[in-house]
């Protein structure tokens, strides 16, 4: 848990944002694909999932970092917000202080914030539910903790043993949350579209009444396998 930032105090207004087009090609494409892809894709630790709101969000990142448990800056965040932004928030992994709720969730649904990411807490979990906005986290808390700061916003923060910075792509589904750095979108879904492909031709040569392990090639990897062991075959 970091209660400090080098940049604490700070709100960095460069846009950091990639092409749209860049970011839809990401948004196409589940976190599995993503995640398997082979390419520079950071997956965020599975203590954080959806808590409330819808289930899945796409997005390039606007961070905020907060000492742990303080809202002060949270409140800043919904004014540098731009149509299509994730905010994420990195709150030092604390779970007994939550760093939001439905007030600032439904200003930032309202500016066009398409997804929240804290490591953290969260609270009002009804009220972000009618608001609609999917809200991942470690977890629910009804207390805060602060509102003294410090804290930063549009700086480099870690969520979920993740590094993420502005602009970064933030994708979340029903599997977790994987961020893309947005210098490398396209090659990125570029892989994760090959790994589409892939799962498409194995689900289809299945449905044609091959064995998963047919499919897939699994008896000759095996067999490879134990020829390198060694091992004796039966």
């Amino acid at each position: 848990m970091s209660k400090s930032h080098p940049q604490q105090w700070a709100i960095v207004t460069d846009d950091h944002r990639p092409d749209p087009a860049a970011v839809a090609a990401i948004a196409a494409l589940p976190t599995t694909q993503l995640a398997d892809c082979g390419g520079p894709v950071a997956v965020v630790g599975p203590e954080i999932a959806r808590v409330a709101g819808g289930g899945e969000f796409c997005g390039p990142a606007l961070t905020v970092w907060t000492k742990p448990g303080d809202i002060l800056y949270v409140l800043k965040a919904p004014d540098l917000a731009r149509p299509g932004d994730v905010l994420v928030v990195d709150g030092g992994g604390r779970t007994d202080a939550a760093v939001l709720g439905d007030i600032v969730s439904g200003v930032l649904s309202r500016a066009g914030v398409v997804g929240t990411l804290v490591d953290g807490a969260i609270r009002d979990v009804d009220g972000i539910d009618e608001v609609g906005t999917p809200t991942f986290a470690r977890g629910a808390h009804p207390a805060t903790g602060s509102n003294d700061g410090p804290g930063a916003i549009n700086v480099t923060v870690q969520v979920g043993g993740v590094l993420v910075r502005p602009g970064d792509v933030v994708r979340g589904d029903a599997s977790g949350v994987v961020v893309v750095s947005r210098e490398h979108l396209d090659e990125v879904a570029a892989l994760a579209r090959a790994v589409d492909e892939r799962e498409t031709a194995w689900l289809e040569t299945i449905r044609g009444g091959a064995t998963l392990a047919a499919a897939l090639g699994i008896d000759d990897v095996i067999a490879r396998k134990r020829q390198d062991a060694g091992a004796e075959l039966p």
